[in-house]
């Protein structure tokens, strides 16, 4: 998973689908219109619905993306900042979606991401937001590098393949 925002971002409303895109690799559009076949009814009978998310909403989408994902306990989490969640729960090699008070970022190390971009935790606006839902640890992209590793391992670095040497 390429940490950055999608080549189509804007500014708006649509952390939830943002934060899927990112985790799915789409573009933001093409996570919109999967948010309006999957999204549920609410999102379905708006007009002009501007990419507001519910959590169960976002589920779904990343079900029917094949974003392999679990659920942390919520164990002493709910009501925690976003800030102590990344310094004390969060593991810095995985990346977690995080649903605070009205907000939707993604975290991974000491980095947040949302429609702003990249931003160290101390820098980011909502560092004091509350986490007030399950948090998602997404897997598929720890998938992917656990492969590359173990393709490394298995075949080594060619250092010293050199032509006619």
């Amino acid at each position: 998973m390429d940490f950055a925002l999608p080549r189509d971002a804007f500014h708006g409303g649509h952390c939830g689908v943002q934060a899927v895109a990112v985790a799915a690799g789409k573009t933001l559009a093409q996570t919109f219109d999967l948010f309006r076949q999957h999204g549920g009814l609410r999102i379905k009978r708006k007009r002009r619905w501007d990419g507001g998310t519910m959590y169960h909403e976002r589920q779904r989408v990343m079900d029917a993306l094949n974003i392999q994902f679990d659920c942390l306990p919520e164990i002493h989490m709910d009501g925690m900042t976003l800030q102590r969640f990344m310094r004390d729960v969060a593991n810095p090699n995985h990346v977690y979606m995080v649903t605070t008070t009205g907000h939707v970022q993604l975290v991974r190390g000491s980095q947040v991401l949302d429609q702003r971009g990249v931003q160290e935790i101390g820098d980011f606006w909502g560092r004091r937001k509350r986490i007030n839902q399950p948090v998602m640890r997404i897997l598929a992209a720890e998938a992917a590098e656990a492969f590359d590793i173990a393709e490394a391992q298995t075949f080594g670095l060619p250092l010293f393949d050199q032509e006619g040497v």
